[in-house]
């Protein structure tokens, strides 16, 4: 069995000779592996991150009769009825951009961090019955659970120029922004894919211990929602307490996204160094503390 999953992740397999059966030699050391030689070796077992990978995308569709249909169709509803409330009855201020499109465009990046850390939180569960059998670097789970939520950020993106073409068609006017700041937009997404798989080194372990954990996140993740800036611009908050909205690191990066595609707001330069060096930190005290607690994690899986 072993040999025939090491085949499907693409790894050589030693073949046997006269009858003679090839073994692979194992080292078994009690001295903690450093975060450089865990990422060598989470470069090692790559290919197992493209299986897990694939796996995880076709979870999300799975067993429905539309299949695929649903990654575009199950968005759609909510935000509809969040920019209706929002933008229709509690008439938010957009910085004179359509509500809707507004909304959107900050959901692309907030999504892409709420799903995220969701499917990277269950990521030890979703692969309990491989862990307990096949060694592979742990490390792989959370990054091969993230690839769910990059596949909804460019739904959510695909969405938005829809309602940009919309809107282009309807009032004569071309929304979003077309030039090199859109590589800052780029960025914004790579952080903060690279933001939630850091949350999520702390969060998967913790769940597999704390089955609580996996109810709580939801309530933390939409009070983490309204502190940052997707459903208002930062121009409606006073600039003495703007610092206040920054010291969360999803807010200079929802706000460099929406400045990058929509041209709207200010681009935050020292906020966004600022989540960078959070961000940094986050991911190394993960791995340090993934490292310590990933076997507690698959003895309680």
């Amino acid at each position: 069995m072993l040999l025939e999953l090491r085949r499907s992740l693409g790894f050589a397999v030693p073949s046997a000779e006269a009858g003679e059966v090839a073994h692979e030699k194992w080292v078994i050391d009690a001295n903690r592996a450093g975060l450089f030689v865990r990422l060598k070796e989470f470069w090692r077992y790559r290919r197992v991150l493209s299986y897990f990978s694939t796996k995880y995308v076709q979870g999300m569709y799975k067993g429905t009769t539309l299949g695929p249909f649903w990654l575009f169709a199950r968005p759609l509803l909510p935000l509809a009825i969040t920019a209706f409330i929002f933008g229709g009855l509690l008439d938010v201020p957009s910085d004179g951009i359509p509500y809707f499109l507004f909304f959107l465009t900050g959901n692309c990046a907030w999504m892409l961090f709420e799903r995220g850390l969701r499917f990277v939180t269950r990521s030890f569960d979703q692969s309990a019955s491989l862990m307990k059998k096949v060694y592979f670097p742990r490390l792989i789970a959370p990054f091969a659970a993230a690839l769910p939520s990059l596949v909804n950020f460019f739904i959510y993106a695909a969405l938005l120029v829809g309602v940009a073409v919309y809107y282009y068609f309807t009032e004569g006017r071309w929304y979003l922004i077309v030039g090199p700041r859109l590589l800052l937009g780029a960025m914004a997404i790579v952080l903060t894919l690279f933001f939630t798989v850091s949350v999520g080194l702390w969060t998967s372990v913790l769940q597999s211990k704390f089955e609580d954990l996996k109810f709580g996140l939801r309530y933390i993740t939409r009070f983490w929602f309204y502190v940052t800036p997707v459903i208002y611009p930062m121009s409606q908050v006073p600039p003495q307490h703007r610092w206040l909205v920054y010291v969360n690191p999803m807010a200079p990066l929802v706000e460099t996204y929406k400045w990058s595609v929509l041209g709207v707001g200010e681009f935050p330069a020292v906020p966004l160094m600022t989540a960078c060096v959070v961000i940094a930190l986050v991911f190394i005290g993960g791995v340090w503390f993934f490292g310590r607690a990933e076997a507690a994690a698959i003895d309680n899986l």
